[in-house]
């Protein structure tokens, strides 16, 4: 591996930390309040809510016990209702 791999290679480990940081530290911040922000709403209306908040659907997946794939297709179920009602 030549010294360019090996910068490509550090830089692109340390964009994924730094997601990883950034997801932590959004959860850390909303945990206090993350009962009653979630409290009697459905899955979905959970999932849409973190993911409006910013989170990664890994985080998310994790925080309302379903997969990211899951997670993945309510994201993408509301983008395309917004879009056929031209929000």
């Amino acid at each position: 591996m030549n010294d360019t791999d090996l910068k490509k290679e550090i830089i692109e480990r340390l964009d994924e930390l730094s997601a990883k940081i950034d997801t932590l530290t959004q959860v850390v911040a909303i945990s206090p309040k993350l009962e009653t922000i979630l409290r009697d709403k459905t899955k979905t209306q959970q999932i849409e809510l973190l993911s409006d908040l910013g989170l990664l659907k890994e985080a998310i997946a994790l925080i309302v016990d379903t997969t990211p794939e899951t997670v993945g297709v309510r994201i993408s179920e509301r983008k395309k209702k917004r879009k056929r009602k031209g929000e």
